[in-house]
């Protein structure tokens, strides 16, 4: 597995300087979502992407959280708690597949920096593909394969054209990258 993140280190998911290379708004401006299904952070952590995705389309479908680790479940239930006085998103703990979530339920689904840690990608990918619903979109936002002044190390990184392969593997055959940020490569499939 590449490095996890370190619960430890949350003050730079939450740096105001990250919204200069990594602004979530630039990636709402490409969500679409579906009317009556659910929308999914994979790899939530704090919220960052969250909460503003929440925050424009919360009253459109369910909210759900993953995450791997526990004390970023713990700091999102917080952080939900002291911006909207109540938890708007389900956290769910990745800690097996399946998700405790039908099929074909998540319309709006998105991973930010987070496929370079991932150890099993084809398993989570094809995890996803159950979940999404047809005519839902999944965006996959990670460390550009290059080197930038933060970020894991370039060992660890995914290059595009291997995340497209996975993607393909995985039964996505609808893919598209998007140029939003300068040190990430974002992509989207749609089902």
């Amino acid at each position: 597995m590449g490095h996890v993140f370190n619960p430890r280190m949350v003050e730079r998911l939450e740096d105001p300087a990250r919204l200069e290379f990594q602004n979530p708004e630039k990636l709402l401006s490409l969500m679409k979502p579906l009317d009556g299904k659910g929308f999914l952070d994979f790899g939530v952590g704090t919220g960052f992407f969250a909460f503003p995705v929440y925050d424009r389309y919360g009253d459109r479908g369910p909210f759900f959280g993953v995450d791997i680790q526990p004390e970023m479940l713990s700091l999102l239930k917080e952080r939900s708690l002291g911006r909207y006085k109540r938890e708007v998103l389900k956290s769910i703990p990745a800690s097996s597949f399946p998700l405790p979530l039908e099929s074909e339920s998540i319309g709006l689904m998105w991973m930010v920096n987070v496929y370079h840690e991932i150890d099993d990608r084809k398993k989570t990918l094809e995890e996803l593909r159950r979940l999404l619903s047809p005519g839902g979109s999944l965006f996959l936002v990670d460390w550009k394969r290059e080197e930038t002044p933060s970020g894991p190390p370039m060992e660890e990184r995914v290059a595009e054209v291997d995340l497209y392969d996975d993607l393909l593997e995985a039964g996505f055959d609808r893919i598209r990258s998007w140029d939003l940020y300068p040190w990430h490569m974002t992509v989207q499939v749609e089902k």
